[in-house]
C-alpha cells in the first residue's frame, strides 16, 4: 500500500507540470497569476510578474524586421524556429519549472491573443518537442495555427438546412 501511494504521488507530481499556459500581460490586470513568466524582451511593468525567461524571446532584429514589414510572418516563423531550435526544449521546460516552483508556468508577452504572436510559436515548439498540452490562459476552446490563436468550431449535430420546417 505504501509503495502504491508513493508511485501515485510520483505520477501526480509528474502530471502537475504537463500543462503550461500562455497569455498576454493584460491578463495580470484582472487575474492573479503566480507562475507568470515574461518571455518578452521589453519589461511588462506589472509588479506581480516575478519571473523572466528572455531566451524564448525573438531577437530584437527579428522583431523589428517583422514590425517594419521587412519580412513577412512566414519568414519570421522560419527564422524564429531556427532560434528556438538552438535551445534544448527539455532543459528550457525544466528551467521554467524550477523558476516558478509550485506554480504552473504561464508564458507571457505583449502580443494580443487574437493577433500574430510568437508566444503561440513557443507553445507549438513545446508541444512538438515535448508532447505537452499548452493552452492560452482562460481560452480553452482555442487552438494555435502559424502564430495565431484560432477558435475551435464545435461541430453541430444538425445542419441549419435540416432545422427548417417546410
Amino acid at each position: 500500500m505504501i509503495l502504491s501511494n508513493n508511485l501515485r504521488n510520483s505520477y501526480e507530481q509528474q502530471i502537475i507540470f504537463k500543462v503550461i499556459k500562455t497569455a498576454n500581460f493584460n491578463v495580470l490586470k484582472k487575474n492573479e497569476v503566480p507562475g507568470a513568466v515574461s518571455i518578452d524582451l521589453k519589461p511588462s511593468n506589472f509588479k506581480q510578474l516575478k519571473f523572466e525567461y528572455k531566451a524564448l524571446a525573438p531577437n530584437y532584429k527579428l522583431i523589428q524586421s517583422l514590425k517594419k514589414k521587412i519580412i513577412n510572418e512566414e519568414k519570421f516563423i522560419s527564422q524564429y524556429e531556427l532560434q528556438l531550435n538552438e535551445l534544448n526544449s527539455k532543459n528550457v521546460y525544466e528551467h521554467l519549472k524550477c523558476l516558478t516552483g509550485e506554480f504552473e508556468p504561464v508564458l507571457m508577452c505583449h502580443g494580443p491573443s487574437t493577433k500574430f504572436c510568437y508566444r503561440h510559436l513557443v507553445a507549438d515548439w513545446f508541444e512538438e518537442n515535448l508532447n505537452l498540452k499548452i493552452q492560452e490562459f482562460n481560452k480553452p476552446n482555442f487552438k494555435r495555427k502559424k502564430g495565431y490563436l484560432v477558435k475551435i468550431n464545435e461541430p453541430s449535430l444538425f445542419n441549419q438546412d435540416e432545422n427548417k420546417i417546410g
